[in-house]
């Protein structure tokens, strides 16, 4: 599980269990402290800490301060869902769904890397078209989507050419409309909400995808 200072961690718990479905509350430190069972100095302190580490911004909100989880802390949230989901075995698969978008032709230049197309061959069991389809992710399936990100996945590692890096890369098997396929993101990337899809076939021809056609992935957790 992801480790963060325990005072922040229980800021952030707490945060998302006022604030819902929102990632921003507008609270005073002294209301924050009562909440946390600490007092307003150490709400502060822990406030304070937070936002030099990234994991919420600060505002001022007429007499109270808006306070909103960031990605970093939104993250450290998800990993702890996902794992404790593993762990107790309450779900093995998760249900994305999204619109197809055409790409600007990146995907095909990354997986045609032979470094990546070995490791794609031993560890996810095909040899991908040399192309990924884009999917911009439904608002319905954003919780999902943040959870499976914050999974380990299985690891391609990143390797160095003469003239550039190319960056680590998880995976997640998948399939849609039962065609083997695989999820993949690089391990290092700020959120997004499109996700690529590859696979052996061509799905765009294989399915008769157009820009705009709603998708459904079914993506393997265990």
């Amino acid at each position: 599980m992801l480790r963060t200072d325990e005072g922040i961690y229980e800021l952030l718990k707490t945060l998302k269990a006022i604030g819902g479905n929102s990632n921003s509350i507008d609270i005073s430190s002294s209301d924050l402290g009562k909440t946390m069972g600490i007092s307003q100095q150490s709400a502060s302190r822990v406030i304070i800490k937070a936002v030099n580490s990234g994991y919420i911004d600060r505002g001022i909100s007429g007499r109270k301060q808006k306070i909103t989880i960031t990605e970093k802390g939104l993250g450290v949230l998800m990993q702890e869902l996902s794992e404790l989901s593993i762990m107790l075995n309450q779900q093995q698969t998760a249900t994305i769904r999204g619109y197809t978008q055409s790409g600007l032709g990146e995907g095909r230049y990354y997986i045609s890397r032979k470094q990546y197309i070995v490791q794609f061959n031993e560890k996810l069991g095909f040899i991908p078209y040399l192309g990924t389809l884009n999917l911009k992710i439904d608002p319905n399936s954003e919780v999902a989507l943040r959870k499976l990100r914050s999974m380990p996945g299985i690891h391609i590692e990143g390797f160095r050419t003469e003239d550039r890096t190319f960056g680590a890369v998880k995976a997640f098997h998948a399939r849609i409309d039962g065609i083997q396929s695989a999820l993949i993101f690089p391990e290092r990337s700020v959120y997004s909400d499109v996700i690529e899809i590859i696979s052996r076939e061509y799905l765009r021809d294989r399915l008769n995808l157009k820009d705009g056609t709603m998708v459904t992935v079914e993506v393997d957790l265990s």
